[in-house]
């Protein structure tokens, strides 16, 4: 049971901190941002238990942050010293983990800013968990990393920053799992953002279509003829003018495809939190990332349609997918803990052979999923990078917007057609038999 947030991260995480009634565990894998951190000391304030861990590196130890202010008044920091092997470092960790009350983890990154700019495995968004099987296995992994363990902590104890925990990576079969189980739900989590985008994206299309479509061609045209006009009498201009008929013809062919597309289906709050809710559980079944090998063909063909019923808010193929994917019946990936303990009288050699193969496919599935999710991440980089995608986001009024580019795109024209009768206004139409 997950819930993603690609939006007002910050937002989540401070209410997180603040509603926070009895303990946080923050484990950062760079550094820590100083209003996250001045959150960690109003919950100590206010009597919660504060752990904090975080790597022993020079920018956090001389960074502007007094860490001892949170030792100082009972938090328990655990400064992580690095690796042996910085190949393996941390990559495959999320930027941040957060336990609160032992009854919510959120595992994601925070924007931009907080991770070095060469970290490519991170991806925007936060994910938050309230599984409480996954909740354990996060603190498991937490309190073993820093060496917390099942220590009570005295909150009346001072604890100086010489004194704070020092620790090394973990790294074992546990945590790898842990792991996998996390990078495998961000990856699933950013592909529904790629696909909200999409349909955000195609609706605002269709919309700009329905609102300029016709002014946009006379507009077009008449930019192509007046370039024409002076290509006549200035070579220099003919490039210009051929663009600017290709532009032309190429709307004109993209407005013919649109007529026979009725556009995505509009739908209210209510149906649209219904279709997310069932696009999150397809994925989750057909998504070629979670099926066995031979299942990967035909799960790839589903999820291809996933997306396109998505990007058209269309329910009633969403409906049909459901009961192609029931049909199918995948079976789900192998997992590496999935394998059964050997048995017999080698049952030492075997143990120890089960226990590689555990490793070897752990570090295997690690590595495939951390190169689905940068993937994913660059994908939807790119839309958010795209034109159109800037103009919907800036612009919460489409309708507003679509009447100020009418009023240009009306005046633009009015000046071209000027232009061309200025020129000249018996010549003839050089786009005629375009």
């Amino acid at each position: 049971m997950t819930e993603a947030f690609f939006h007002q991260e910050w937002v989540q995480l401070e209410d997180a901190l603040a509603g926070a009634q009895t303990g946080v565990v923050l484990r950062c894998k760079h550094t820590v941002a100083r209003v996250v951190f001045d959150a960690l000391v109003q919950c100590r304030r206010q009597g919660l238990q504060v752990q904090l861990s975080i790597p022993d590196t020079a920018f956090n130890r001389q960074s502007a942050i007094a860490w001892e202010r949170l030792s100082a008044i009972g938090g328990q920091i655990a400064w992580r010293q690095a690796a042996l092997d910085p190949a393996a470092a941390e990559a495959p960790f999320p930027a941040l983990a957060l336990v609160t009350d032992d009854t919510q983890v959120f595992t994601g990154k925070l924007g931009t800013g907080i991770c070095p700019a060469d970290d490519a495995s991170e991806v925007p968004g936060l994910l938050r968990w309230s599984d409480a099987e996954f909740v354990r296995q996060t603190r498991q992994v937490l309190d073993e990393e820093a060496g917390w363990g099942a220590v009570h902590i005295d909150l009346g104890a001072a604890m100086s920053a010489s004194s704070a925990v020092q620790v090394r990576r973990g790294g074992g079969p546990a945590q790898q799992a842990w792991l996998a189980q996390v990078l495998q739900n961000h990856a699933l989590a950013t592909q529904a953002e790629i696909a909200e985008t999409q349909r955000q994206m195609a609706l605002f299309d269709h919309a700009q279509e329905q609102s300029l479509g016709p002014l946009m061609r006379d507009y077009l045209r008449a930019k192509a003829l007046y370039l024409q006009q002076l290509a006549l009498q200035d070579q220099t201009a003919r490039e210009e003018a051929h663009a600017a008929q290709q532009r032309w013809s190429d709307y004109e062919a993209s407005q013919a495809a649109a007529d026979h597309d009725a556009g995505p289906h509009t739908l209210d709050d209510d149906a649209l939190d219904q279709i997310k809710q069932l696009y999150r559980k397809l994925a989750m079944q057909c998504h070629p990332d979670r099926v066995a090998d031979e299942d990967q063909g035909r799960a790839a063909q589903l999820f291809q349609s996933l997306q396109t019923s998505y990007r058209r808010g269309d329910m009633a193929a969403l409906y049909a997918l459901q009961e192609s994917v029931a049909r199918a019946g995948f079976q789900s990936q192998a997992r590496a803990d999935d394998v059964p303990p050997a048995a017999g009288s080698s049952a030492q050699a075997a143990d120890a052979q089960v226990a590689h193969e555990e490793q070897v496919a752990l570090e295997a599935r690690l590595r495939a999923l951390r190169s689905a999710l940068g993937q994913r991440h660059e994908a939807l980089a790119a839309l958010r990078t795209s034109a159109t995608w800037r103009t919907l986001s800036s612009q919460p009024n489409w309708d507003l917007w679509f009447a100020q580019q009418q009023q240009y795109l009306q005046g633009e024209l009015q000046r071209f057609e000027a232009e061309l009768h200025t020129r000249a206004p018996s010549a003839p139409d050089p786009m005629a038999h375009a």
